[in-house]
């Protein structure tokens, strides 16, 4: 990804309506399911650290970024980063409570999303909680995500399916972004290839305008704690980790 969106990340996310809206999705399913405070949780991917940052009201939080760009914006926010792949993490078995991957699974880098589920499954602790937010819809493919290296769009049924397998249980899950997903199509299929710029679609939204989408998706947000939403340009699950697989494998093998 360009150093210039990770500075725009950088700079947007504790103001964007896309950024905040995705705390506002975040916190709704933390706060419905984890009861605890005072985790230790590990945020993959974790970018500039607009959401690390945020996680810290859940407990002590440690992010691992492979960009040194990203990394470098991230601890100026006074967050522990460490430099390393999600495929293959530097860190111990049962280790944390919690375990995010937020809009990392598309990456173009991520070449075999089964392993990093099996890496954040090995570092959770028995029955340990894991949280992914990602792109949705394979159809909603633009200069957007060519921009930010993305491959891959996903629906909840793929990525359920997935976790499934990987010996987690999946405790709630949605679309997102539901509110604004005729704008987000709109401007994905009709006006995005039309434009000749080459950056994302993280831009700079009258004040008015951010305003008034932040007070929509924090309504959403809400809505979420009963209802699961149909469609969204994005989707969020949460999974908690099966106790005691391993050892009735192993058991099963000898």
């Amino acid at each position: 990804m360009k150093k210039i969106e990770y500075k725009k990340m950088f700079n947007f996310e504790d103001k964007h309506f896309w950024f905040v809206g995705k705390k506002l999705f975040v916190k709704t399913f933390l706060d419905k399911y984890l009861i605890k405070k005072q985790l230790k949780i590990l945020d993959l991917g974790c970018g500039t650290g607009g959401l690390t940052n945020f996680l810290s009201n859940y407990g002590e939080v440690v992010g691992i970024e492979k960009n040194k760009y990203a990394v470098d914006l991230a601890r100026k926010r006074y967050l522990y980063i460490k430099i390393g792949d999600v495929q293959k993490l530097p860190f111990s078995l049962n280790n944390f409570d919690l375990v995010t991957i937020f809009d990392v699974l598309y990456h173009h880098d991520v070449k075999i999303v089964d392993e990093v589920i099996v890496e954040a499954r090995r570092v959770l602790k028995p029955s340990g909680y894991l949280l992914i937010t990602d792109s949705a819809f394979s159809f909603l493919k633009s200069k957007h995500d060519l921009v930010l290296h993305g491959d891959k769009r996903f629906n909840i049924n793929q990525l359920t399916n997935i976790l499934k397998e990987n010996d987690f249980v999946v405790l709630k899950s949605s679309y997102i972004f539901f509110c604004i997903f005729p704008l987000v199509l709109i401007k994905r299929k009709f006006t995005s290839f039309l434009e000749r710029k080459n950056n994302s679609d993280i831009e700079v939204v009258p004040k008015l305008i951010n305003y008034l989408l932040i007070k929509l998706l924090a309504f959403e947000a809400w809505l979420l704690n009963y209802i699961n939403f149909p469609l969204g340009s994005s989707l969020i699950i949460l999974a908690k980790k099966r106790k005691n697989v391993g050892l009735k494998k192993q058991s099963s093998a000898l």
